[in-house]
């Protein structure tokens, strides 16, 4: 599975010890199966930081998420 993390800079490696504390769902590294989604993201924050956007771009092993706390959403909802 791909997934995507919308950014203004390029992060070959995932590292959640630089991950802010109060974002929505707590200190995380958020991704998102749809590329659009990310880009929207990089997008806005390039903006707001006047930078460039990047579409960092990760495999992922479904099988895995068994070993990790996952929260997936299938449709936008109030939680």
């Amino acid at each position: 599975m791909k997934l995507y993390h919308g950014s203004t800079i390029d992060i070959p490696r995932i590292d959640l010890t630089k991950s802010k504390p109060n974002k929505d769902f707590g200190k995380a590294f958020y991704l998102s199966d749809d590329e659009q989604q990310a880009l929207d993201m990089a997008q806005f924050r390039a903006e707001f930081e006047d930078a460039a956007p990047v579409v960092n771009v990760y495999g992922f092993d479904e099988a895995l998420f068994d070993e990790f706390r996952v929260k997936r959403f299938e449709e936008y909802t109030d939680e």
